[in-house]
């Protein structure tokens, strides 16, 4: 479905009833990638998936982008949603999102579920921002001259545990698949303009009841970063996967069963 929300056509999906919660992909997705989690939690919340700028059937247009302005799209969505509050899981660049939203919006947001998104910075060395940079770059021009398939080849693989594509050849092609159906050309505007680098915001203001997902063998953000944004989110939760970056894909039904159940055991 379409709606206009902060000035662009943005498409969402509800499936469910009861309170709400909204799921938010993480880069290089849509919200197909939810096809584990939408069922499932579905049958306990209502359940809210969207595109975000960049991604799916989300509209793009031309602009300086960073997450203030994805956060924005998010509030704008809910209001014109007539969501008043909502439960909110991010994943990856999607946990940047739900943590901006729950930092400028508390009243909206009920609990917040950061699934392989660090918030506390990341001690890298020059080297590693370096080959961070170049591989980022690299993909960015591999998309520009071939499209969105070698491009994706790299990063799914990247996404899950080393070894899973092998394991699990249906589950890698379907996901990518899914990935390619976002549109190069919106999917490089955000990539481009985006500030990728941009230092976590201060969450020492964050109050809410928090829950934080982590791979053991996440090359992006693992237990390390993981417990690090714990100890930062007063009274948070820890749970860590023996999956990759992508836990919600690699091991649905256990992802799908931490988040039900720190949801049940809130208060409100």
């Amino acid at each position: 479905m379409k709606i206009k929300a902060n000035n662009i056509s943005m498409n969402y999906e509800v499936s469910g009833d009861g309170k709400w919660l909204t799921l938010i992909h993480g880069a290089g997705d849509n919200l197909e990638a939810w096809w584990n989690q939408v069922p499932t939690l579905s049958r306990s919340y209502r359940v809210l998936t969207y595109d975000v700028r960049g991604h799916g059937q989300t509209e793009t247009p031309p602009a300086e982008y960073n997450i203030g302005l994805l956060v924005q799209d998010l509030y704008e969505l809910l209001k014109a949603l007539n969501v008043p509050e909502t439960y909110i899981l991010g994943y990856s660049m999607g946990g940047r999102i739900a943590l901006g939203l729950a930092l400028a919006h508390p009243e909206m947001v009920k609990a917040l579920i950061l699934a392989n998104s660090g918030v506390a910075p990341i001690q890298r060395s020059e080297e590693e921002m370096k080959q961070m940079m170049e591989m980022r770059q690299r993909q960015m021009e591999i998309v520009e001259k071939q499209g969105l398939g070698p491009a994706m080849d790299e990063m799914t693989t990247r996404a899950l545990s080393p070894g899973f594509a092998e394991k699990k050849p249906e589950v890698f092609a379907h996901y990518k698949e899914i990935r390619l159906k976002n549109d190069p050309r919106a999917y490089l505007t955000l990539m481009k303009a985006m500030p990728w680098a941009a230092p976590p915001p201060d969450v020492s203001a964050l109050k809410l009841p928090t829950l934080i997902i982590a791979g053991e063998h996440d090359l992006l953000t693992g237990p390390e970063a993981a417990r690090a944004s714990q100890r930062l989110i007063a009274g948070s939760k820890l749970t860590v996967m023996p999956t990759g970056h992508a836990a919600a894909i690699e091991q649905p039904d256990e992802f799908n069963k931490a988040v039900l159940d720190f949801l049940a055991g809130l208060t409100s």
